[in-house]
């Protein structure tokens, strides 16, 4: 009993500064502000990945100082942990009856069966909306979906990885959450259809591995289990590249990458510079969430269910060969006329998957 009251204390009057340091509570003598309240779920221990959850918490804290809201992000330590922070938020939501606005953001995919069982608890309340983040399939009842496709960007770079290297490790968190899946698909048709000119002597090669049979496991992985899928291939050569979709397990294979060289990796999520990455797949999920929270606030509110993929410019390739040389051998494989072609084939394609 007592976890659940101070979670609810926390969801219903907790707030992070303007900068998104430090957790501040109310003065109980002062008058409790009346300000729009964002709060955001995540993952367990999603924070702190250096990517696509580090930048949802950057978005919303811009959106914060931009509207003036108060802000919540709660990443609990465990899957057990996130749903008592739900099921607090709706046990508790049930019985509010100010008017203060609030805004509730999923960015948890294995709480899926939960939500969508729940959220239908809302509708009584007009200051209450909800925001589920990366699913295709809209909400039946009150709430709105938000969904950045990766099948074009990623088709992009698997099309223009074999300039790097022909050997790719292609690693993904598991099947279970189609936002994954998707970017293994767009990664692995991209590098079977890439246009770069093939060695003869050293053929492409792509070996795909997935971390987690579990809808929220591969997100995280020891640095032993790591390197031994990197080391237990049967590589043609060297110098292969690790394509990490796996959140923050990315980073592990990124700084395996940097200490022990003989490995490329791609950066995932955000711009990543470094002498083993040559280039990055960005997804502006920052954007993304900024916009919901604008158009939340607006007199017409969030569209039902809303699909910001490549054409639109929320994913993209980012090229960033370090050095001359590189560089170099970038552009002479890689023309201006092949790049536009890659780019605008990888936005088709995704059109043709996503339809």
């Amino acid at each position: 009993m007592l976890i659940y009251l101070l979670i609810a204390s926390l969801i219903l009057f907790a707030a992070c500064n303007q900068d998104g340091d430090v957790i501040q509570f109310p003065d109980p003598n002062d008058a409790p502000s009346t300000a729009p309240l964002v709060t955001v779920f995540y993952d367990p221990n999603a924070l702190g990945d250096c990517g696509y959850n580090d930048l949802i918490y950057k978005g919303v804290e811009e959106a914060a100082q931009q509207y003036g809201l108060r802000t919540m992000q709660l990443s609990p330590s465990s899957r057990e942990e996130g749903l008592i922070y739900l099921q607090t938020m709706f046990q508790h939501s049930d019985a509010l009856n100010d008017t203060v606005r609030r805004l509730f953001i999923v960015a948890a995919a294995s709480y899926d069966d939960y939500l969508r069982q729940n959220n239908s608890r809302f509708e009584a309340n007009p200051y209450i909306d909800l925001l589920y983040l990366e699913t295709d399939t809209p909400l039946e009842g009150k709430g709105s979906t938000l969904y950045l496709p990766y099948y074009g960007a990623m088709y992009e770079a698997g099309a223009i990885a074999p300039v790097v290297t022909p050997e790719v490790l292609l690693v993904g968190a598991n099947p279970k959450v189609k936002s994954v899946v998707d970017a293994m698909q767009g990664f692995s048709e991209g590098f079977d259809n890439s246009p770069v000119p093939e060695d003869k002597y050293r053929p492409k090669k792509l070996v795909t591995v997935w971390l987690s049979d579990d809808v929220g496991g591969g997100f995280s992985v020891p640095d032993t289990t790591a390197m031994r899928l990197m080391l237990h291939q049967e590589w043609e050569g060297f110098e292969q590249a690790i394509m990490p979709i796996c959140g923050g397990a990315g980073n592990t294979f990124r700084r395996l990458c940097e200490s022990t060289g003989g490995y490329y990796y791609v950066g995932i999520d955000t711009t990543v510079i470094s002498t083993q990455c040559h280039f990055s797949v960005v997804k502006h999920i920052d954007r993304a969430v900024a916009r919901c929270i604008g158009q939340w606030l607006s007199a017409d509110g969030m569209p039902k269910h809303q699909r910001l993929g490549q054409a639109d410019g929320y994913t993209e390739v980012i090229l960033h060969p370090y050095d001359d040389y590189s560089r170099m051998c970038f552009a002479e494989t890689l023309t201006a006329e092949m790049l536009r072609n890659i780019h605008e084939e990888a936005i088709r394609k995704e059109s043709e998957y996503e339809n």
